[in-house]
């Protein structure tokens, strides 16, 4: 199958008709930091220019989202393709698995890690519900996810092992948000907010009523706020010593009834997992 290269202005368009949430793109207005005009900021750079829905890229595409010139783009990937992290299709290029098994390494993701120790919960919810379930952890302002479990019956949910969400848009992001450091709460309520669908909270105002929310009922909620015709609702994983979340389940479906049938199985669950004997080690 060949892979058509379109124009990041057309991604975009097509990106905000199916509601799904693109990764912010270096390019041309991105203030800089001194760490990223060196030869390694500007290779991790390139790396990252590979997120988004387009993951074969051609070396005038990768030069324009890291906003760089095409000669540094072109130099810098030979040296990634010499180290394994890069790969050459035809004239374009792509990511190799080395990166995938790097990934991995991450502590979260490491046997005995939070995701190796979820997975039979989550096995477990998705067999009784028989709808998407996710493990995500908070990463600065976004959800990051850890796994993910769906069928052929659960309701359509464009997420994926590894890709980000912004934290105050999804039931995830709400229910670490509620349960996490306070510092990260401030830093989520000091976003660009933006409208996914008429239901997106767009100030911290609701954020923040939100979250106390939360605290209240041990659950939250995201009723098309992030994807239209999606509705889930999350719990926390919390270390029981201090009481804060170290990651987030979720259950999503396309009805809003969701929270009346599934709520205290998804809480059980959540506790469950809290009192994890190695997790409250």
């Amino acid at each position: 199958m060949t892979t058509t290269l379109m124009e990041p202005e057309i991604v975009d368009e097509i990106a905000s008709e199916r509601n799904i949430a693109q990764p912010p793109r270096m390019g041309v207005g991105k203030q800089r930091t001194s760490n990223s005009d060196t030869s390694a900021g500007k290779a991790l750079a390139l790396l990252d220019a590979f997120s988004g829905q387009f993951t074969v890229l051609g070396v005038t595409a990768l030069a324009d989202r890291v906003d760089i010139p095409k000669s540094t783009a072109y130099r810098l990937l030979n040296v990634l393709i010499e180290c394994g992290y890069v790969r050459r299709v035809g004239d374009r290029y792509c990511l190799t698995e080395h990166l995938f098994e790097v990934g991995n390494q991450v502590r979260s993701c490491r046997p005995s890690g939070i995701r190796e120790l979820a997975m039979p919960y989550l096995g477990d919810l998705f067999a009784q519900t028989h709808q998407t379930v996710h493990l995500a952890v908070l990463s600065g302002t976004d959800v990051l996810y850890l796994d993910k479990i769906s069928g052929s019956d659960a309701a359509w949910c464009p997420t994926s092992v590894g890709c980000r969400r912004p934290a105050y848009a999804t039931a995830l992001g709400k229910a670490l948000l509620a349960f996490g450091e306070p510092e990260d709460l401030e830093r989520n309520l000091r976003v660009p907010f933006r409208r996914f669908t008429p239901h997106t909270m767009i100030t911290a105002t609701q954020v923040q009523r939100s979250v106390e929310r939360i605290r209240d009922a041990g659950i939250a909620t995201d009723h098309e706020e992030l994807h239209r015709g999606v509705n889930c609702i999350a719990a926390p994983i919390l270390d029981l010593r201090s009481g804060r979340a170290l990651a987030a389940i979720s259950i999503c479906s396309a009805s809003s009834s969701a929270r009346k049938r599934h709520s205290l199985l998804l809480l059980r669950t959540a506790d469950e997992l809290s009192r994890h004997r190695t997790l409250a080690m």
